[in-house]
């Protein structure tokens, strides 16, 4: 009978305490509109967006007075240069309207509906692909405008809209077993979604399509007994599912080579959050490595046979001359 691996969950909160390196601004002479950004983050994986790392964006901004409703930013292209942001031809603040902002990030990496009121965020549709795009947005609402000195930069501090992932497993064999762990995929992920946007993260919601697909983790390195690796991170739709997952276990152990294909393991359900970053747990032991079967140990039991008894064997005590 076909044994799961019991799966571990932790979810560490993408809490982001990133570095303290706010963008410097390049604010236009005058009043023109000018922005800074910080980027959530936590431990840091080869694709993530940082702060540090972000070079453009795009936006959309709204200005409202009355019945007045004016579209000053249509995905307007923000870059970074020698550490300022700039856009061109500048944009100017006007005295008694109120603003609103909401920012994406990589560019052209979303097809993107933007709002039509102020206040309001707009919504998005993504397709994952291989799962290598940290998908990242921001808002700012800005009060009416007083007219007493120009506003203070568009502050936008961006989240992370997807859920990260990546599984690590742990060398549990106590036979001194070297173990890879390869082909880790899976099986069924939301290709696609539509994201809700929100003005706080908390009140982002996901929509997934009804495609799926394999997802690829790559592997995890070669273990020694008791160590742990992990494969790389891959973004994820968020949603709630029970997730199917294969992967390779490769053994070496006492000079010969064994292959453990473990396919359509199910997950216990998860709910992948937004801006949230998840590590899926496993140690092999001899009860799970082999999807099939438990390894069963090789035991001995041992005796002693009795001496044989033997009919007793008379000698004779006089001496014996020999000439």
């Amino acid at each position: 009978m076909k044994k799961l691996l019991v799966m571990g969950l932790a979810a560490m909160g993408l809490a982001l305490t990133a570095c303290n390196s706010d963008e410097t601004v390049e604010v236009a002479k005058g009043n023109a509109i000018g922005f800074k950004t910080f980027v959530n983050n936590s431990t840091r994986a080869a694709n993530d967006v940082t702060t540090d790392n972000l070079d453009a964006f795009k936006v959309w901004g709204l200005m409202n007075k009355g019945d007045q409703t004016g579209t000053p930013f249509v995905a307007k292209e923000v870059t970074k240069a020698n550490g300022a942001w700039s856009y061109a031809p500048p944009v100017y603040w006007e005295k008694g309207y109120a603003y609103s902002f909401v920012a994406l990030a990589p560019n052209d990496a979303y097809t993107f509906t933007a709002p039509t009121a102020i206040n309001n965020w707009g919504s998005l549709t993504f397709e994952n692909g291989t799962g290598e795009t940290d998908l990242i947005y921001a808002t700012h609402k800005q009060a009416t405008v007083t007219g007493d000195g120009c506003p203070a930069p568009v502050n936008l501090t961006f989240n992370h809209m997807l859920s990260r992932v990546r599984f690590q497993f742990e060398n549990g064999m106590l036979d001194g077993s070297e173990l890879t762990v390869s082909n880790v995929k899976i099986n069924d992920a939301c290709t696609s979604g539509t994201a809700t946007l929100a003005e706080q993260l908390a009140g982002l919601t996901w929509a997934p399509g009804q495609g799926t697909g394999a997802l690829e983790f790559g592997g995890a390195a070669k273990m020694e007994k008791d160590a742990k690796e992990a494969t790389a991170h891959k973004y994820m739709i968020p949603a709630t599912k029970a997730y199917k997952l294969s992967f390779t276990v490769t053994r070496v152990h006492h000079g010969v080579t064994d292959v453990y294909n473990h396919n359509n393991v199910i997950l216990k359900q998860l709910t992948f959050e937004p801006g949230k970053s998840y590590q899926l747990t496993a140690k092999f032991t001899a009860e799970n490595i082999n999807p099939d079967e438990e390894l069963c140990p090789i035991t001995f039991t041992a005796t002693v046979n009795p001496w044989e008894s033997v009919d007793d064997q008379s000698f004779n005590v006089k001496p014996t001359i020999i000439n």
